[in-house]
C-alpha cells in the first residue's frame, strides 16, 4: 500500500460527494451555499429548541397507546393535527380510510395445571377472539415445518393448546449488535428490468401462517400460544386480523420467552396440561380511522412534493414511545423547525403521519390509493421507523438511480456523522408502499438502541427514549427534506419490475443457474487449496524477502510468480518490464542527540535518500509551515541543520471501515487527528511538500528526520525522492518516541545531534516487471477482467502483509478458477504489478503500455489493505456501475458474509490509474487487522497473516473475476469517463 492514499483517498471521496449522476443538473455553486446556511440553521434550531422530547412525553404519557381504530388513536390525531397548526402548517388535515372493525384488549390469564402448577404471562395477540370461558387441554408441540407434513396431527389436536416454535436459547442473553443493519451481509440485488418482482420474505412467512391457521381451525385447536422470544418477561404482539382487520380464527397469545421454554422443557418429559382464559370484544360495525397530513407549500413549484411520514399508531403493551412516538414527533419537530425558520423550499414539504403499520403499513397504502394520480408529482418519501437509536444513514430500497444525489443532498450534514448510503431495503414500514407503485421510498437505518427489548413489548416507554439521537433523527428529517425540496429536478425513478400473476408465479420452477454453481465450486476450490497459498506466502517472504522495486529480490520474485502461473497451466504467462532510473540500496542510518543530554536515536534511511557520506552534527530545528511562504521565517538559518518537520501530529487508529462516516477516510493506517476534524487538503499539502524539499535544499539543511506514525519502537518508511532519482536532501524515518523527545527538549531550549545517513544507487537505468498471465476469454476473449496485487515491498520487515498477502490471493485465485477449468465469456487477466509503493509506477506503466486495450477492459480489483478480512469492495465513485456490481458479488454475501459494495474511494493502489483511465478500477476494503502498526514497518512479517481471512480475500478475487467476466455487458464506466484520457 502507498503511503500517498492516506491523503489522497480524502480528496478523492469529496470529489465524489460533489458529483453529480448523468443527466441531472447539479445546482449552482451559490445555491450549495445557500442549502449549506439553511442546513446550519436547521441543525441549530433543534440542537438548541427543540420540543421533540416535550411532545413525545405527552403522547406517551397522555395520550397513551395507539391502537388503529382506538379512541387513544384518534385523539392521537387530532391532538398531532393541533401541533402542527400552531407551528404554523398550511393545509392541515385528517385523511380517513376504512377498518372491518376495531378490536379491544380484554383480560388475559393462563397456568400450567399438570403436571405442576405454574402462572403463565400472556397477552392477547390483536384482533385474537377470546375464549368465552376458560379452556383446559393437553399442551401440543406442533413441529409441522411443511405442509404435507400437518397429515401426522390430523385427528390429535381437537381441544389442544398448540404451540408450534422451536424456541432459541435466551441465555446468555444475544449479544446486541446496534450497527447490524450496516454491517450485516448484502442483500440479494433486484430484480434486473422485464424480470419478476421479488417475492416479499414475508410472504412464505404468510403463506405458511394461513396453511397452519387453517388447518388448526379444521382440527379444533382451542389455543394457539405464541413465543414472545425476548428475555426478562417481556411479550412479544402482532395481530392475527391481517391487513383487512378481520377476526382471527383461533384464540391467540403471546407468552413470556421463560414461560414458553418451560412448556417446551417439561413437554420432552411428558403430557402437560395448562388453562387458559382471554377476553376480548370487537367494534360491531367498519368504522374510519386517519392519517394526519400538513404542509409547507413550495413557492415555486408547489404541485411537486417531497414527504417525510412516521406511523403514529402502536401496539398496546407499553406507550409505543419507540414504535413510533419518536418517528412521529421527530416529523413533528421537523415540520415546526422549517416552519419556523420560514425557509420558503422549492417544493412543497408535506408531513404525513400514517396510521395502520402496524396491521401491514395500511395507512400507506390507502394514502398511496388515495393520491394515485399525484403519485408521479411526489420526489420522494423519507420515513422514521426504527425506534430511538442514532440515525445511522438513509436505506434507499434499490434507488440505485437515486443514490449520487442522495449523496449531495446529505453532503452538508458532516456534523451528524452519517454513514455510507446504503442500498437496503426494508419491507416493514410505511416507504414501502410507495416504493411499490415507483416513488422512491426511503427509510432511516439506526442503531438498535435496545429496540430488540422495546419493539412491541410492554418496555416500550417514554424512558427508553434517548434525548440526543431523537433530536438528530429530526435534523436528518429536516435537513434532508428541505435539500431535496431544493434540487433541479425531482428524484429519478426506477422502472418497476415485471409483475407475473399469482397462478404463474406458482407453476414457475427455479431454473439452475450455472454461474451460482461455478460460485460455489470456487469458493471450495479456494478452500481447498488453503495450504498452497499458505506455502507460497511462506516461500516469498522467508525465502524470497523484501522486495524493493529494483532489487535482486523483487526480480526473483517477479519470475517466481511467473514460474507459478506456468505451472498451473495458464495463457501468455510473462514479464512485462518497464525502467527506474535508478534502483538503490539502504545503507547503514545512526544518530544520536548530543546535547543537552546524550540520547541513542533508532533511524532509518528513507527509500531513495541521498547519503549524507559521513556523520553531519548540527543543531536540531523544527520547521512549522501550512503554506509554502510560511517558510519564509526559516530562510538563512537552516544551514547544517538537522530538521524535523512539526508540529507533531496525533494519530487515530483506524475504526471498522463500514462504520466510518461518509465524508472520513477508511484506510486502515493512522492518520494524523486533524484529518477527522476537517478535510485535508492534498493539493495544499503536496504543494506545502515540494516547497519544503526545495527549501531544504537551497538552504543546505544537513538532514531530516521524520517522526514515525507507530508507536512502541515501530518505523514508517516513504521514498524521499520522486520517479526514482536521489532525493534531494538526506532523509530518514526515527520512532515515534525519539521524535517527541527531540519536541520535548526543543520545547526547553537547544539541542544538537548527530546524524548518519547511508544509501547507494546504481547510477543507471534499471529494468523491473509487472508479472501476468491470463485465461483466455470464450466469447468476447478481447474484453478483459483483471484482478491485481503489487508483489513489491518495503524492506523493514518481509512484507508479508503489504503486500505479500495480496499477491498470493491472487495467486490462489488463479489456481482456483484454472483447476476448475472455467470457461469465461471475457479474458480473466492476473497482474502483480511493481513500483507501487513509490507511486503507484507499475499499474501507471501498465496503462500507458496497454492505452489501445483500456476501453476493453471491463473491471480491475486490486487487493491491497493487508490481511485483514475482505468486508466489501470499493467503487471509487462509480455509481454507474453499482447494480451490476451488486449482482456479480453477491454470492460472496452467503460465502464470505461480503457487505454491499460501497461507492468510496481510496487513493494509493494500483486500481487508481485504471480508474483515472476512466477504466472501472475497485479495491477491496479490509479490516484493519493491526494493519496501522505492521504497515511499513519492520512488524510486516509472516506471523501477523490471519490465513482464513486472506483465503476469502482469495475467494473474493475469483468469483469477482468470474462473475464480471459472465456478466452480458462491460461494467459502465463513470460518467464523463468513457475511455482513456
Amino acid at each position: 500500500m502507498n503511503a500517498r492514499r492516506v491523503v489522497l483517498s480524502v480528496i478523492v471521496i469529496l470529489l465524489v460527494l460533489a458529483g453529480v449522476q448523468a443527466g441531472y443538473a447539479r445546482p449552482p455553486a451559490d445555491d450549495d451555499s445557500d442549502i449549506a446556511a439553511a442546513d446550519a440553521q436547521i441543525l441549530g434550531e433543534i440542537r438548541d429548541h427543540s420540543e421533540a422530547m416535550a411532545n413525545l412525553e405527552y403522547l406517551s404519557d397522555e395520550i397513551g397507546a395507539r391502537l388503529t381504530g382506538s379512541p387513544q388513536l384518534k385523539q392521537a390525531n387530532d391532538w398531532t393535527a393541533d401541533r402542527f397548526r400552531k407551528y404554523g402548517l398550511t393545509n392541515v388535515h385528517l385523511e380517513p380510510w376504512t377498518i372491518a372493525r376495531s378490536w379491544t384488549r380484554g383480560t388475559a390469564r393462563a397456568r400450567i395445571v399438570s403436571p405442576a402448577e405454574h402462572p403463565l404471562t400472556i397477552a392477547s395477540a390483536g384482533w385474537s377472539p377470546g375464549t368465552n370461558g376458560a379452556v383446559r387441554g393437553p399442551v401440543v408441540y406442533f413441529d409441522a415445518k411443511k405442509k404435507e407434513e400437518f397429515e401426522k396431527f390430523r385427528g390429535k389436536l381437537k381441544g389442544a393448546i398448540v404451540i408450534y416454535q422451536e424456541p432459541e436459547s435466551l441465555s446468555p442473553p444475544r449479544p446486541d449488535d446496534p450497527t447490524r443493519a450496516v454491517t450485516r451481509p448484502m442483500q440479494a440485488p433486484p430484480p434486473m428490468k422485464g424480470q419478476p418482482a421479488a417475492p416479499s420474505p414475508f410472504a412464505a412467512q404468510q403463506e405458511a401462517g394461513r396453511a397452519r391457521s387453517e388447518f388448526f381451525k379444521q382440527e379444533g385447536v382451542a389455543f394457539v400460544l405464541r413465543d414472545s422470544n425476548k428475555p426478562h418477561g417481556l411479550l412479544n404482539m402482532t395481530g392475527i386480523g391481517g391487513e383487512k382487520f378481520e377476526m382471527g380464527a383461533i384464540p391467540t397469545a403471546f407468552i413470556t420467552g421463560e414461560g414458553y421454554r418451560m412448556l417446551f422443557r417439561m413437554l420432552k418429559r411428558g403430557k402437560v396440561v395448562a388453562e387458559i382464559e382471554m377476553t376480548n370484544s370487537f367494534g360491531e360495525k367498519q368504522m374510519d380511522v386517519y392519517n394526519t397530513v400538513a404542509e409547507i407549500r413550495g413557492s415555486e413549484k408547489p404541485d411537486e412534493v417531497v414527504i417525510l411520514g412516521a406511523h403514529l399508531d402502536s401496539w398496546d403493551l407499553g406507550t409505543g414511545s419507540t414504535d413510533n412516538g419518536t418517528g412521529s414527533v421527530a416529523v413533528l419537530e421537523a415540520a415546526r423547525t422549517l416552519a419556523k425558520l420560514n425557509l420558503k423550499p422549492k417544493r412543497t414539504i408535506r408531513f404525513v403521519l400514517f396510521t395502520g403499520e402496524e396491521e401491514g403499513l395500511v395507512g400507506s397504502a390507502k394514502y398511496v390509493e388515495a393520491h394515485k394520480d399525484e403519485l408521479e408529482k411526489v420526489s420522494a418519501v423519507l420515513v422514521h421507523d426504527a425506534g430511538t437509536g442514532h440515525v445511522l444513514t438513509l436505506g434507499l430500497h434499490d434507488n440505485y438511480q437515486d443514490r449520487e444525489i442522495v449523496d449531495h443532498v446529505l453532503a452538508p450534514l458532516s456534523e451528524l456523522k452519517l454513514l455510507e448510503p446504503s442500498m437496503a431495503r426494508s419491507f416493514g414500514t410505511d416507504h414501502a408502499s410507495f416504493d411499490d407503485v415507483g416513488v422512491p421510498g426511503f427509510f432511516c437505518i439506526q442503531d438498535g438502541a435496545e429496540y430488540t427489548k422495546t419493539h412491541h413489548s410492554q418496555s416500550d416507554t417514554f424512558d427508553k427514549v434517548w434525548k440526543d439521537d431523537l433530536n438528530e433523527g429530526a435534523e436528518v428529517l429536516a435537513a434532508w427534506a428541505y435539500n431535496t425540496a431544493q434540487l433541479p429536478a425531482m428524484l429519478p425513478r426506477r422502472p418497476l419490475p415485471y409483475r407475473s400473476s399469482p397462478d404463474s408465479a406458482k407453476t414457475e420452477t427455479p431454473k439452475p443457474d450455472p454461474i451460482a454453481e461455478m460460485d460455489e465450486k470456487i469458493l471450495e476450490q479456494v478452500k481447498a487449496d488453503q495450504s498452497e497459498l499458505k506455502a507460497n506466502l511462506q516461500f516469498l517472504t522467508d525465502r524470497i524477502g523484501p522486495r524493493l522495486t529494483g532489487s535482486p529480490q523483487l526480480d526473483k520474485a517477479s519470475h517466481w510468480t511467473m514460474e507459478r502461473f506456468q505451472e498451473m497451466g495458464l495463457s501468455n504467462a510473462r514479464l512485462e518490464p518497464w525502467t527506474i532510473a535508478n534502483s538503490w540500496t539502504r545503507g547503514p542510518a545512526s544518530g544520536r542527540i548530543i546535547s543537552p543530554v546524550l540520547h541513542t536515536l533508532t533511524l532509518l534511511t528513507a527509500g531513495w535518500s541521498a547519503s549524507t557520506k559521513r556523520t553531519v552534527r548540527g543543531s536540531v530545528l523544527s520547521v512549522s509551515a501550512e503554506k509554502p511562504e510560511d517558510l519564509e521565517k526559516y530562510r538563512g538559518k537552516l544551514k547544517g541543520a538537522i530538521v524535523i518537520v512539526g508540529p507533531p501530529a496525533r494519530f487515530i487508529t483506524p475504526g471498522n471501515p463500514l462504520l466510518t462516516p461518509w465524508n472520513e477516510e477508511t484506510i486502515p493506517v493512522a492518520r494524523p487527528k486533524n484529518a477527522a476534524d476537517r478535510p485535508f487538503d492534498f493539493e495544499a499539502y503536496r504543494r506545502l511538500r515540494q516547497a519544503q524539499l526545495q527549501f531544504f535544499a537551497a538552504e543546505g539543511v544537513a538532514a531530516v528526520l521524520n517522526g514515525s506514525d507507530k508507536t512502541f519502537g515501530l518505523l514508517n518508511m516513504s521514498i524521499s525522492g520522486r520517479d526514482y532519482v536521489p532525493g534531494a536532501v538526506p532523509t530518514a524515518y526515527i520512532t515515534n518516541e525519539n521524535y517527541a523527545l527531540l519536541r520535548r527538549l526543543l520545547d526547553a531550549g537547544a539541542v544538537e545531534a548527530e546524524v548518519s545517513i547511508e544509501s547507494s544507487f546504481s547510477g543507471k537505468p534499471v529494468e523491473v516487471y509487472n508479472t501476468i498471465a491470463e485465461i483466455p476469454g470464450s466469447e468476447q476473449p478481447d474484453e478483459v477482467v483483471i484482478i491485481g496485487a503489487h508483489l513489491d515491498s518495503w524492506d523493514l520487515g518481509t512484507g508479508a502483509t503489504d503486500n505479500g498477502t495480496g499477491s498470493t490471493a491472487v495467486l490462489a485465485a488463479a489456481r482456483a478458477l484454472q483447476k476448475l477449468a472455467v470457461k469465461p465469456k471475457r479474458t480473466i487477466r492476473f497482474v502483480l504489478f511493481t513500483g507501487e509503493e513509490q507511486g503507484l509506477n507499475g499499474s501507471k506503466a501498465y496503462v500507458k503500455a496497454h492505452q489501445k486495450e483500456l476501453e476493453k477492459i471491463s473491471g480491475v480489483l486490486v487487493h491491497d489493505s493487508g490481511t485483514g478480512k475482505v468486508l466489501t469492495v470499493g467503487l471509487m465513485g462509480n455509481y454507474s456501475a453499482r447494480e451490476m456490481v451488486d449482482r456479480a458479488v453477491f454470492p460472496l454475501a452467503k460465502g464470505v458474509g461480503l457487505t454491499e459494495p460501497t461507492l468510496r474511494s481510496e487513493g494509493g493502489s494500483d486500481h487508481v490509474p485504471f480508474d483515472q483511465a476512466g477504466v472501472p478500477g475497485f479495491w477491496c476494503v479490509q479490516e484493519n487487522a493491526d494493519y496501522e502498526k505492521t504497515h511499513h514497518s519492520q512488524a510486516d512479517t509472516l506471523d501477523r497473516v490471519r490465513w482464513d481471512d486472506l483465503m476469502e480475500g482469495a475467494q473474493v478475487l475469483a468469483v469477482f473475476a468470474y462473475n464480471v467476466a459472465q456478466l452480458p455487458e462491460m461494467l459502465p464506466r463513470k460518467a464523463g469517463k468513457m475511455g482513456a484520457d
